[in-house]
């Protein structure tokens, strides 16, 4: 089966994949902490090396070697607290699943003629991309929790009939079950060696596992567990999806003294029901825990779900995003990740679908779909097939994530190429963003035109030196291709897939005498295939020809770079040829810029703008201290992550296509810190969150308190913070604290304020009926001011009440 997965959907490429993989596990480089950039996520593809790595990873030995010689043992292990630590066996999975799983369109009330229906149009339209699972969820069996039998209404024929309908589509049927759990009173009653009883006979374990639990001490339990999986087996399933698994470690921790048979630590009882299902099932079927984070169970399990339930909008995505920043580091390491499927229906709009599906593509983990797929339409489909199948894509970052990053970056090693796809994220729901990417946080060389392709617009943006400032709107996404040039035409993207090569791209030649390129590549029928080169900056060629075994090929040449695109009428490796030769380059002399102004942003940026310029040029080159900073498309650019004591000179020029400049440019020079108002409101600036989410109370979204209403609030989970850097530029802080009405009147929590660590401030346990109270507190030569939760000790249940800090502000 692990073959059938693998080699079936990409045939030789995937098969040259699955075998490097037996080869696993190899050091890999690695970081455990933030670099220079907070906002930078990095994820490998191939054998890539780079100097952001702070050091290398041993999988078979869970230990780091930094670069200066420092060596973490039991990194995983003792580090980042992953007890059953061991290597991914990638030896029959070698990729993670890619496919489709009913449950978040159809919930329980599925049937057995829409997985039909899906697994029809999968096999029609997304099966050549590398979709390959249909995996029924819950509704199968008898409700709510009896895997005796299955749900006759729904499944009239059984699903043995489903399951052999999947596979003769070429597909692989999967199935969702919570098999610790058992809803059915009499056979339980029938089979009390198999569950946990209370001495009258009664469950002792009654939760969303079910209602009663199964006895992990007792033979007659493990033999039931196997009896379950060997069914389905039989019935034809290869892909196992077991749910609730933290409840079952939680109540094997807590219910020792119901166990017929002797007990032990909750965790190892949990794994031998594990291994009990792993020996079942065999080895060659693929075995996902479910819900939450069932850390209990690496080394027997394939996968894991590594956060909660998504739901349909922009906060469903938002679930999936927190659960691959919190846990990627275990993805490819220890099991493949499982964020939760991907869904790309209304109400999200394009673009948030276009989000969704590239943080799948660029992290590699788990991709199972979760629409009704023939509702989708040609643009959202289009977006599937960009990120179809999950690659072996690596983080890294060995280390948690707490923020949401906004700069994602996979470098690829691949025939000889190398470069990077870098996602620009703008979360936010009500305002843009622009996101200055520079070459040299990314280990790029800043001194030498980067050329830069936008995956999802199909456009070239140039070749420039430093960096490039990019907008990017609310709840959208950009991804960048970036190429370090080489003096020749290069190839810096294909169609096909997001990773722009790895999937489709299986030989590339070029010859330097006759400009010609030679190549082979996978193509998808009717899909058209494009290879996109880009020529070296002031000089400019065209295509001459292109031949590809005969098939239909037409070529686009523009400045600076050019398009190829062919098409075939079946799905098959096709060898191709592309000459070029040489062409005119345009030029037009760009004017100098004027008007240059400044004003601050936070504590530590500021935003620079200039008279828009009449005559034609290609955007703007910025200057901090005569070093070029970026390259701005359009004339205005946002700093950050400045000093604000310090005095800096500011310079732009005009730049062209060709990389030429105006040679004049318009100066200034600005301190921050003689521009910041002597008081600002605490919600001007961006924190860094510790623990569960925050929310910014807004004047779109008020927050009542008694008979106030707040339009300018933090609201702070118990048990969370915020911190913001001041850069001891203030003297003091107010604000008002308060708990809203209308939740656990009888929860209580304290507010605190910590400033460089330190408490400097803390309320009285304030509930729900304490009204509002001020405060203020001096924070002078205070950098880091953290903002703090915290339940107290009274009655209730601090975690169900909105903590606010309202009308905080900032004076100097």
């Amino acid at each position: 089966m692990a073959m059938s997965i693998c080699v079936g959907l990409h045939g030789v490429l995937v098969l040259h994949l699955a075998l490097a993989a037996l080869q696993w596990p190899y050091p890999i480089p690695c970081r455990i902490q933030d670099g220079n950039n907070p906002d930078l996520f990095i994820m490998t593809l191939g054998q890539v090396q780079t100097g952001l790595a702070q050091g290398t990873f041993y999988p078979s030995e869970d230990k780091v070697i930094l670069n200066d010689g420092q060596v973490i043992e039991h990194y995983y292990r003792d580090r980042l607290g992953i007890r059953f630590y061991q290597p991914i066996d990638k030896r029959r999975f070698p990729l993670p699943p890619s496919g489709w799983c009913t449950w978040y369109y159809y919930y329980s009330r599925i049937t057995a003629e829409e997985v039909k229906r899906n697994a029809r149009w999968i096999a029609e339209n997304l099966k050549d991309y590398g979709a390959r699972i249909v995996q029924i969820d819950d509704g199968w069996q008898v409700p709510p929790r009896d895997w005796t039998d299955f749900n006759k209404e729904r499944f009239p024929q059984g699903i043995a009939e489903v399951a052999q309908y999947i596979r003769s589509l070429g597909l692989i049927p999967g199935i969702w079950l919570a098999p610790h759990g058992q809803s059915n009173e009499t056979f339980v009653m029938a089979n009390k060696e198999v569950f946990l009883l209370r001495p009258d006979g009664t469950t002792a374990s009654q939760t969303w596992e079910g209602r009663f639990l199964v006895d992990p001490t007792t033979s007659e339990a493990h033999a039931y567990l196997r009896g379950l999986f060997e069914r389905l087996c039989q019935f034809g399933f290869d892909y196992f999806k077991i749910d609730g698994q933290p409840i079952v470690v939680n109540e094997y921790r807590t219910k020792t003294q119901f166990m017929k048979g002797p007990s032990g630590p909750g965790e190892e009882l949990y794994r031998k029901t594990i291994t009990t299902i792993r020996q079942a099932i065999g080895p060659d079927r693929y075995l996902l825990g479910c819900w939450g984070i069932p850390l209990e169970g690496i080394g027997l399990m394939d996968g894991s779900r590594t956060g909660g339930d998504i739901v349909l909008g922009w906060g469903g995505f938002k679930v999936a995003l927190r659960a691959i920043m919190e846990y990627s580091y275990l993805h490819n390491v220890v099991w493949y990740c499982d964020p939760d499927v991907m869904v790309l229906r209304s109400p999200l709009t394009l673009e948030q679908a276009r989000v969704w599906a590239t943080v799948q593509g660029l992290t590699g983990q788990a991709l199972m779909a979760s629409d009704r797929l023939m509702d989708l339409g040609p643009e959202r489909v289009e977006l599937m097939r960009r990120v179809y199948p999950a690659v072996d894509i690596r983080p890294l970052d060995l280390f948690p994530n707490n923020r949401e990053k906004r700069i994602w970056d996979l470098k690829v090693s691949h025939l000889g190429r190398k470069y990077d796809v870098v996602g620009l994220f703008n979360f936010d729901q009500s305002r843009s963003e622009q996101i200055l990417l520079r070459w040299a946080d990314l280990g790029l060389p800043s001194d030498v035109p980067i050329h830069v392709f936008d995956f999802w617009n199909a456009e070239y943006l140039g070749a420039w030196e430093a960096g490039i400032a990019v907008d990017v709107a609310p709840t959208s996404c950009r991804v960048l291709t970036l190429l370090v040039p080489d003096g020749k035409v290069q190839l810096i993207s294909t169609s096909r897939h997001i990773t722009q090569g790895w999937v489709d791209l299986k030989r590339i030649d070029y010859n330097d005498t006759t400009s010609t390129f030679t190549g082979t590549s996978s193509l998808i029928k009717g899909d058209p295939y494009q290879l996109r080169f880009v020529l070296p900056r002031g000089r400019n060629m065209a295509v001459r020809s292109v031949t590809a075994a005969g098939l239909p090929t037409r070529w686009e040449n523009h400045q600076g770079w050019a398009a190829v695109v062919i098409t075939s009428d079946k799905t098959a490796d096709i060898d191709w040829k592309v000459e070029f030769m040489p062409s005119e380059l345009y030029h037009y002399p760009p004017e100098a810029p004027s008007g240059l102004n400044v004003r601050p942003v936070g504590l530590d940026g500021v935003e620079v703008s200039w008279s828009e310029q009449y005559w034609l040029n290609a955007g703007y080159r910025v200057y901090l201290d005569d070093k070029p900073l970026v390259y701005a498309p359009r004339a205005s650019l946002t700093i950050g992550q400045l000093d604000p004591n310090t005095t800096y000179n500011l310079s732009v020029e005009t730049v062209s296509e060709d990389g030429s400049a105006s040679g004049q440019r318009t100066r200034t020079t600005f301190r921050i810190a003689s521009m910041i108002s002597s008081r600002i409101r605490l919600s001007q600036l961006e924190g860094q969150r510790t623990g569960r989410p925050t929310r910014r109370v807004r004047t779109d979204m008020p927050l009542t308190i008694g008979q106030e209403v707040y339009t300018d609030a933090l609201v702070i989970a118990p048990g969370s913070a915020m911190t913001y850097r001041l850069k001891g530029l203030f003297d003091r802080f107010v604000a008002k604290v308060a708990v809203a009405q209308g939740q656990d009147e009888l929860a209580t929590v304290q507010f605190r304020l910590l400033g460089d660590g330190r408490q400097i401030w803390q309320s009285e346990p304030i509930g729900p009926k304490d009204g509002i109270r001020q405060v203020e507190v001096g924070i002078k030569g205070i950098d880091q001011l953290t903002l703090e939760v915290a339940g107290s000790s009274g009655a209730g249940r601090a975690g169900r009440v909105t903590a606010a800090w309202l009308d905080a502000e900032l004076l100097r």
